[in-house]
């Protein structure tokens, strides 16, 4: 099983997918703001019409054109032009049409109505940034993008305020020495710009720009961690039952230590594949594989066993790992039993299909084993390892010449008459006593009972 977070190839596929998908609700999220800016925009060129009467007029061409930046970027992003200067473009057009807007004199107005520019600051105009603001926020899902946004719009104000500062009657400060209802009066000139409030609105829009630009970068990794969680748990989930995915997808040190303690192991195979490829496409024989591996997966995790790997044409599953529990052994045994059961009806199928009949063999045994993972840093694997799993593998590999279909130890039969489930006369039926076996490697011979041919399907 390969741990993501040491394989730098999966993890730039991850990333290479990650930002796939943000750019795909981005653009979702672009097609929102367009139609939220059309409809926001209604609304302030309605109000403006009601508040300022004729004068309000003049804003309806500036925001016709805001309106269209954002369908138009929009329309850009669904042809391909998702990067960032695209995006930056676009802003920085918004940012220059609405400062315009903002301070720009309004022809329209004239006699009384006519106000100076400086006058333009009182009206809490800056407010509109903050929409705009949101607007892109919608469309992005960057950090650097938030940021962008926040020093373009400040820009653009304190250009503003130079410009108004340009003009020779604009006032900024109060003298401290004059007397308070002569600094009310300088206050209230309309030609006054009070550079605390501008202070304060540039330092609050800093502010606020790194709050969200900090809450997209949270989000972004909240999002990569919740992905990457997900796809460790589907690896979890290929391997070990259902019912103990969960606690080990918590449980971040659950296999890093290597431990010793006792398992039932299985090794299942089908007898005579090589034989049996010779007489089927290549397309046919990774169907039936397919279908062979799928029921075995079934039947392992039905009794709560954990597939250790497919081996080919085999499978070596494990019981009583990561987790023990008083059942390994006899669980074990029913799966074992079970997996022969699949199969006959399997073979069933296809022999009404018109294909071959399929034989399986089965070794099992019980005893201590050592798991944990091994490899390197780039590439991890969970493995069990030991003596008990050798001498399954052995015990499978016996069925041949003993001429049966399964083959338990006598480890494994002792363990489950030791446990005393309630189906134990069931496990035990049609497995005898045979006599010792000598197994390939291993010294001295290996208790063992076996299931026949046919007698399973007796029961």
């Amino acid at each position: 099983m390969t741990d993501p977070s040491f394989d730098p190839d999966a993890t730039a596929r991850l990333d290479a997918r990650l930002g796939e998908a943000f750019q795909a609700h981005e653009r979702q999220g672009l097609r929102l703001a367009a139609h939220l800016r059309g409809g926001a925009s209604l609304a302030i060129c309605v109000w403006l019409i009601i508040l300022l009467g004729k004068a309000g007029w003049f804003y309806v061409p500036v925001i016709a054109l805001f309106v269209a930046s954002g369908y138009g970027h929009h329309l850009l992003s669904r042809r391909g032009f998702r990067s960032d200067m695209h995006a930056f473009g676009f802003f920085l057009f918004d940012v220059v049409i609405i400062t315009f807007a903002l301070l720009s004199p309004n022809p329209l107005l004239t006699g009384t109505e006519l106000w100076p520019p400086q006058v333009s600051f009182r009206f809490g105009s800056f407010n509109y940034y903050y929409l705009l603001i949101s607007l892109f926020l919608l469309g992005s899902y960057s950090a650097r993008a938030m940021l962008f946004a926040g020093l373009a719009c400040i820009i653009a104000w304190v250009g503003g305020i130079f410009w108004v500062a340009g003009f020779p009657e604009t006032l900024f400060a109060i003298p401290t020495f004059e007397t308070p209802l002569l600094r009310l009066e300088r206050f209230l000139d309309p030609h006054f710009v009070s550079l605390d409030v501008r202070t304060t609105e540039i330092l609050v829009m800093i502010l606020s720009t790194s709050v969200l630009a900090t809450v997209v970068m949270r989000n972004r990794r909240l999002i990569r961690r919740q992905v990457m969680a997900a796809r460790e748990r589907s690896n979890l989930a290929r391997y070990f039952p259902p019912n103990i995915v969960d606690e080990l997808a918590g449980y971040d040190g659950a296999l890093e230590t290597v431990k010793s303690q006792d398992a039932g192991v299985i090794f299942a195979d089908l007898v005579g594949f090589s034989r049996l490829a010779e007489t089927v496409t290549p397309e046919e024989l990774i169907e039936m594989l397919r279908a062979f591996h799928h029921r075995m997966e079934g039947v392992v995790f039905e009794h709560g066993g954990t597939l250790d790997k497919f081996l080919g044409d085999g499978v070596m599953a494990t019981f009583g790992t990561p987790r023990t529990s008083p059942e390994d052994a006899a669980n074990a045994l029913r799966c074992a039993r079970a997996m022969l059961t699949t199969v006959d009806e399997w073979n069933g199928r296809r022999v009404a299909a018109g294909f071959p009949v399929v034989r399986l063999a089965v070794g099992a045994h019980y005893g201590p084993i050592v798991m944990g993972d091994v490899g390197s840093e780039r590439r991890l694997e969970f493995a069990v390892i030991g003596d008990t799993v050798n001498v399954a593998s052995r015990l499978e590999e016996s069925t041949r010449t003993v001429g049966c279909r399964l083959i338990v130890s006598d480890a494994l039969m002792r363990a489950v008459q030791d446990s005393k489930p309630d189906d134990l006369s069931t496990l035990r039926h049609g497995i005898t006593p045979h006599e010792g076996l000598s197994l390939r490697g291993r010294e001295g011979t290996v208790d063992v009972w076996v299931l026949g041919e046919g007698d399973e399907s007796d029961e």
